[in-house]
């Protein structure tokens, strides 16, 4: 394993390296350069920290929890780093558990008809456990993405290490025709354990969108994605051809849409299963001075750590409302679930649910401190449900810029 995530490194660092070593000359006209760091602590208690099974479980908790991000814009894109560490340590019935995390981004627009994108990011966490995270962080719509958490994995306590790397682009053909394509490498590492297996997969996406008016916008758009497990015998790929529409109902409300078929092959050793269905996504977005909601839905299909690819649904919806200069209310509500294609003896059907929202009040441009709250309820076909229910008080520092 320690192999092929050496392979993958290797072979991400090529075609991304150019990218992310390119930052410091083409930031250097930055016209601004932020550096910030968020600091919290937090006392809380949940019912059910890693929603495990069986009576007695909830536990109060301590949490610190740290995050620096450095930004720097200029007139043709911007660059990230970002990077986070939370430790939590339980009063009784568990051991303290971190996760830590690190992601580098940038934007360019390198001709008049150019633009370009690349990222590279690592995490590593423990499935199942609450993610009470940092409420006031810079940027809560671009989040560290090294992947999807795999729900059937909920409750087994396992720590999941990804590395993400993904290059991509967008290339104006003509005054309304536009063709991007972007390219993604993922490597999923469960450790050494015999239940789960590693996984790493390539994936790549081609699309061609064309502007009907000003305000709308149609295309077609096909991916495919190939996923090899650490355990010999087992592969799986999926492909999703797409129609695309987006559509601006105003200045302030905006919607992205998707639909297409969905073609899944699982091979393991108990045999090649095939299986198809919809795939799509929508997002539509809603933005004020004061307000901003989201609603999103999602069909696809995604790798397991058993060794498949499943299906995989959601629906979710997020809203922040700012009541005050460096006072904001946020909150959101999700629901997911994952469906077998293989014929494992281990795969499993399962469904999440999780809602939350909290409040954080300024007392200065560097001071906060608010309360979070929240609900999850996973169900696995070889389980019953356990849920779990959690809150906790939070203070947070912030340094450098404040603006």
């Amino acid at each position: 394993m320690r192999r092929a995530i050496r392979c993958l490194r290797l072979g991400v660092a090529l075609p991304l390296g150019a990218a992310l070593i390119a930052l410091p000359t083409t930031l250097a006209t930055a016209q601004s350069t932020r550096l910030i760091v968020d600091g919290q602590a937090g006392l809380g208690y949940s019912t059910n920290p890693f929603l495990i099974d069986g009576d007695d479980r909830g536990s109060a908790f301590s949490e610190l929890s740290i995050t620096p991000q450095l930004i720097q814009v200029d007139e043709k894109g911007d660059a990230a780093l970002r990077a986070f560490y939370r430790r939590t340590d339980y009063f009784n019935r568990y051991d303290s558990a971190d996760a830590y995390g690190a992601e580098a981004s940038a934007r360019r627009q390198l001709s008049e008809t150019l633009a370009g994108h690349a990222s590279v990011g690592y995490e590593s966490s423990i499935l199942g456990q609450a993610s009470y995270g940092l409420v006031g962080v810079l940027d809560p719509s671009v989040p560290i993405d090294p992947g999807t958490p795999d729900i059937a994995l909920l409750g087994l306590r396992q720590r999941q290490e990804s590395i993400t790397a993904a290059v991509g682009g967008d290339l104006r053909i003509s005054q309304r025709d536009t063709i991007n394509a972007e390219g993604r490498a993922v490597q999923i590492n469960y450790g050494d354990t015999g239940l789960l297996t590693s996984s790493r997969t390539t994936s790549a996406t081609l699309g061609w969108s064309h502007a009907v008016s000003a305000r709308t916008s149609v295309g077609l758009q096909g991916s495919g994605s190939w996923s090899d497990f650490g355990r010999q015998g087992n592969s799986g790929s999926f492909y999703q051809p797409q129609v695309t529409v987006t559509h601006s109902l105003s200045e302030t409300v905006s919607v992205t849409a998707a639909v297409g078929a969905l073609f899944i092959t699982s091979r393991t050793p108990a045999g090649t299963v095939k299986s198809t269905g919809l795939s799509g996504n929508v997002l539509a977005c809603k933005s004020s001075q004061r307000t901003n909601a989201c609603l999103r839905a999602y069909a696809d299909a995604q790798p397991t750590g058993f060794g498949d690819v499943s299906k995989r649904q959601g629906v979710g919806a997020d809203y922040s409302y700012l009541v005050r200069e460096n006072d904001v209310l946020r909150a959101s509500l999700d629901f997911s679930r994952v469906q077998e294609t293989s014929d494992l003896p281990q795969a499993r059907n399962a469904s999440f649910i999780t809602g939350g929202a909290s409040y954080e009040r300024g007392f200065s441009r560097r001071l906060f401190g608010g309360v979070a709250g929240g609900y999850r309820r996973a169900t696995g076909s070889d389980r019953g449900a356990v849920s779990d229910l959690n809150v906790k008080a939070f203070v947070r520092v912030r340094w450098g810029d404040t603006r």
